[in-house]
């Protein structure tokens, strides 16, 4: 069934390891592209079909940028949320944020304008680990003379692995939204990041009280790893530690025993950096690790 949306708006601890604080600094992601779809329309059995709803009650903040008269946005944390979106006064006491453990929003928004767009959905399905959004934008008749912001916002419960995001228009032109932080050295599919990303990794990360703690992590592609760490100084205390790893939704980086202190990031196929507690690239980039 058609969905419809129109938005009126106004205006790691590593055990035995003391990190340094430091600044976060956002990850860097692919630029979208638009691409031809040949064969968007694609056999019921090649595709899933994904539900989904309609938000209401968010505007999106006036310092996010809209290049391009489309622009075209995923959300996946919290942190991304605050970043991108507000919730109107009018709805304050009514509108739940989004679980981001459980679910994406996909967003559609067009620069300010005096002209009123009804944007539609009609269908939001998976293949092969990418997400397709079919969506229309409608000229709708109105009198305003002030300029309005045009925002379509609609949640799916998260998929156990996302690559892409394809916003796709009646032309059958899709612009395509890498999702969460991947970049263009990010593992292209799960075999990839088994086969290739897995491996010894070594380097020295600092701590406090300028102590350095040589680490060496074993990533195997049965998602088992051991993890050593040597303190350089402090009497050379060893520490370590085993289990399972386990890969982001978007296959950019992976977090040891689900322990959200112990978050790694996929720079490539021979190098990962650890992020903080929220998956946020620490400023320094002082904690990498190389095969």
């Amino acid at each position: 069934m058609k969905k419809k949306i129109i938005l009126v708006l106004f205006p790691f601890i590593i055990s035995g390891c003391l990190p340094l604080r430091q600044e976060r600094k956002a990850l860097k992601a692919i630029p979208i592209k638009e691409v031809e779809l040949k064969n968007v329309e694609l056999e019921a059995e090649q595709k899933q079909s994904l539900q989904f709803k309609e938000c209401f009650g968010f505007f999106l903040k006036n310092n996010v940028k809209l290049p391009n008269n489309i622009n075209f946005f995923t959300v996946n944390s919290t942190l991304k949320f605050k970043n991108l979106l507000g919730i109107t006064k009018a709805m304050s006491n009514t509108v739940v944020v989004p679980n981001f453990s459980k679910s994406v929003l996909l967003i559609i928004a067009e620069k300010p304008s005096v002209n009123l767009r009804d944007i539609s959905v009609n269908q939001i399905y998976m293949k092969e680990d990418n997400i397709y959004v079919e969506y229309e934008i409608k000229e709708q008749e109105s009198d305003k003379n002030y300029f309005v912001q045009n925002l379509g916002i609609f949640e799916i419960e998260k998929p156990p692995v996302i690559l892409n995001v394809y916003f796709v228009n009646k032309d059958n032109k899709a612009f395509v939204v890498p999702f969460g932080n991947r970049n263009d050295k990010s593992p292209l599919n799960v075999s990839d990041m088994l086969e290739n990303y897995t491996g010894v990794y070594k380097g020295i990360f600092p701590a406090a009280d300028n102590n350095k703690i040589l680490t060496e992590m074993d990533l195997r592609p049965d998602c088992s790893y051991t993890l050593r760490q040597e303190y350089l100084t402090d009497n050379g205390r060893v520490f370590e530690s085993s289990g399972k790893w386990y890969p982001s939704v978007d296959i950019s980086s992976f977090v040891l025993n689900k322990n959200k202190d112990l978050i790694f990031y996929f720079i490539n196929k021979n190098t990962i950096e650890k992020l903080d507690d929220t998956g946020e690239r620490l400023e320094s980039g002082s904690y990498i690790l190389k095969k």
